[in-house]
C-alpha cells in the first residue's frame, strides 16, 4: 500500500487504482515486477505469466511542460528455466508480505524501490537486500535477473 500511495503522489497511478498508469492489468495467476521510479528516472513494470511469456512496460516520468510519449510494451519469452524458478520461489516466498522489509539509505532524486507483486500479495523493497533470508535472496535474485533480460536490448 505504502508504494501505491507514493506512485499515485508522482503521478504514476490513479488514486484508488492498483496499476501504473499505462500497464496492462495483471490477472491473479501472474507476477509482476515493479520499478517504482524516481523524480529523475522512468520506472516500469514486468508481468510475468507462468508460460515465462513477460511484457515490460515503462512509466514516463512526468515533466512540467513537455508531454512525453509513453514507449510501447516489449514482450520477451524468458528462459522455461528461469520463469519455473521464478514461480517456485514466489510460491515458497508466501505470503510475500511478510519478507524481511530491509531498509536502505535512497537518494531522494534517484532512489527507486524494486519490487514483486503476485495477486494481491506485495513483496517488501527487494533492492536493499535479503536481510539474511535466503527466500528472499532467490526472489531477489530471479527478479534481478528477469530485469537485466530487458536490460540487455
Amino acid at each position: 500500500m505504502r508504494i501505491n500511495v507514493a506512485l499515485a503522489l508522482m503521478g504514476l497511478m490513479t488514486p484508488g487504482s492498483p496499476h501504473l498508469r499505462g500497464a496492462q492489468a495483471v490477472g491473479p495467476d501472474n507476477a509482476t515486477i515493479v520499478n517504482s521510479g524516481s523524480t529523475n528516472r522512468a520506472g516500469f513494470l514486468i508481468t510475468v505469466d507462468r508460460s515465462g511469456v513477460a511484457e515490460r512496460t515503462s512509466v514516463p516520468r512526468r515533466r512540467s511542460g513537455s508531454p512525453q510519449e509513453q514507449a510501447l510494451p516489449v514482450r520477451k519469452t524468458l528462459p522455461k528455466a528461469l520463469a519455473d524458478r521464478f514461480y517456485a520461489n514466489l510460491t515458497a516466498a508466501k505470503p510475500l508480505s511478510s519478507l524481511p522489509d530491509v531498509h536502505c539509505p535512497k537518494s531522494a532524486s534517484f532512489g527507486t524501490a524494486l519490487t514483486v507483486k503476485f495477486g494481491e500479495d506485495q513483496s517488501p523493497d527487494l533492492s536493499c537486500g535479503d536481510g539474511g533470508s535466503a527466500v528472499l535472496r532467490d526472489l531477489i535474485r530471479d527478479a534481478n535477473e528477469i530485469v537485466a533480460l530487458f536490460d540487455s536490448e
